[in-house]
């Protein structure tokens, strides 16, 4: 292999957690880092050095001397990239008439981290200073019966074990793809030779409301409401509705819904009950700041909610007042941007710091916006929409990481139409943006700077409030649509021959 390209020393640090298989979740749970920034530094990595696997990158990093033996082998990885299965590509499609995209798919298996129950209402240990080590574990059906795992530190992480060779491993591979591959087309074709019907639908289970098999209705929200927050915990699976408007009454209800058993639970209320409130995961965390309080003022304070503990505590308040704003997680910080302040729109930013429990101001936006969508995609941070001074806006903005206080956000071509309620996905290589009142979805392609439209079908169910969950895009209804919960399976699996 040969390296024309030198990997930076970050890249080399992804290396070597890469070479202790650890897994994207973990890796950005220990580096503070988006599990999306995780995925383009892997690509570049493996770009540079000239690898098609974790595998294949662990002997590299051995070689280069970039790890020693006694940090991890070979044999200590399981390659996430080549699996024993025929090989499964999400794409991306908005309508049945979409060309497949396909993109990668990366193990988003959770980390396992130990905690201690923090004093109510005081902020958890890892806002203090550094961050509480991460210990990153594995499930034991993934290990070999002769593996050992020495409990520490993700840089420490020690595993030994005993597989075959590579090449041996790649050609059981390959046969595996042809076997199944060849399977697959069997039963296609005895399916449509007998005509065989399909089995009856489970009535406990979501009821697929488009003839494509991509759209489904779920159980609606227990308690509906307006302007509540939404966000999607990866490490559980599951969606979190947190306080809104109901009959014109604030409220501080928490909702929890389990895709798996199609059911809403009801936990702990949120210490203050908010409307047009945003909320945002990152490690670990669920994180609500601002909203508007059961008077009517914009309020400043920052409530962070521990799902394993089920308990709320109090953050470093905003720099300002701030509701109907922005939000998005990115590169370990949270971005507050625009809104309202009880008077009139803003554009600036605001950025916490979870470690350090700190807000700054982040480069302002090009104008003053409320009610527009953020989404993280190929490293970059988008805003799309919303409504500016004068109506709804056409106007979406870019900004790239980077450490120099005089960065700018970057035009993006404009939306074919204004939308002032948008609600933007962010998928690894695209993005999404769904229009509720015209029914329509729009994909950017990013290289291209260009829009493309894809009306829904009749059946389909969007809403402002919209949030990515695994594989899917997950709509929650307002108190006029009764909570209705709709889905969206964004990536889905089609099987290849090997190659």
């Amino acid at each position: 292999m040969t390296n024309e390209n030198p990997i930076s020393e970050r890249e080399r640090e992804i290396l070597r957690l890469v070479a202790t298989g650890a897994t994207n979740q973990q890796i950005a749970i220990a580096l503070n880092i988006s599990v999306n920034t995780v995925k383009v530094h892997l690509r570049n990595i493996f770009a540079k050095i000239g690898v098609e696997s974790r595998t294949e990158a662990t002997v590299y990093a051995i070689r280069a001397g970039i790890v020693t033996i006694g940090e991890t082998s070979l044999a200590s990885t399981t390659d996430t990239d080549a699996p024993s299965q025929p090989t499964a590509i999400p794409a991306l499609d908005i309508s049945a008439d979409a060309p497949p995209i396909h993109l990668p798919l990366d193990d988003l298996a959770s980390a396992s981290t130990g905690s201690t129950p923090a004093p109510e209402g005081s902020v958890p240990s890892t806002f203090n200073g550094e961050p509480a080590p991460v210990p990153i574990t594995r499930p034991a059906s993934e290990l070999q019966p002769s593996a050992t795992i020495a409990q520490s530190t993700p840089s420490a992480l020690v595993r030994t074990t005993t597989h075959p060779p590579l090449s041996a491993r790649l050609i059981t591979w390959l046969i595996g793809l042809l076997v199944l591959a060849g399977l697959a087309i069997a039963l296609a074709l005895s399916i449509r030779t007998n005509n065989v019907s399909p089995p009856p639908v489970d009535p406990t289970q979501p009821a697929a409301v488009s003839a494509e098999q991509r759209w489904f209705t779920r159980q609606p929200l227990s308690e509906p409401r307006d302007d509540f927050a939404l966000t999607g915990y990866d490490l559980e699976r599951r969606l979190y509705v947190i306080g809104g408007r109901s009959e014109g009454r604030v409220t501080a209800s928490v909702d929890r819904y389990d895709p798996e058993t199609n059911r809403w639970v009801t936990l702990t209320d949120k210490p203050t009950a908010v409307s047009h409130a945003r909320a945002i995961t990152l490690r670990g965390l669920i994180f609500v700041p601002g909203g508007e309080d059961s008077t009517g003022t914009v309020t400043d304070r920052l409530e962070i909610y521990d799902p394993r503990e089920q308990r709320w505590y109090s953050g470093a308040p905003l720099p300002a007042p701030r509701s109907r704003y922005a939000l998005a997680a990115w590169e370990g910080q949270i971005y507050l941007m625009g809104g309202w302040d009880g008077n009139t729109m803003r554009s600036e930013v605001f950025i916490y710091d979870p470690l350090r429990d700190q807000w700054e101001e982040g480069p302002p936006l090009p104008q003053p916006r409320r009610y527009a969508s953020a989404a993280v995609v190929g490293g970059r941070l988008y805003l799309i929409g919303g409504e500016g001074i004068n109506g709804p806006l056409r106007d979406s903005a870019w900004l790239e990481p980077s450490g120099d206080r005089n960065r700018r956000w970057n035009a993006t071509a404009p939306l074919p139409l204004p939308i002032a309620r948008p609600a933007a996905v962010g998928l690894p290589s695209t993005l999404l943006v769904f229009d509720s009142e015209r029914r329509e979805g729009l994909s950017y392609d990013i290289a291209a700077d260009a829009w493309s439209r894809s009306p829904l079908p009749p059946e389909a169910n969007i809403f402002p409030a919209a949030v990515l969950l695994e594989s899917s895009v997950y709509f929650v209804g307002d108190y006029r649509a009764r909570g209705m919960l709709s889905e969206y399976r964004a990536l889905y699996i089609v099987f290849i021959p090997g190659q």
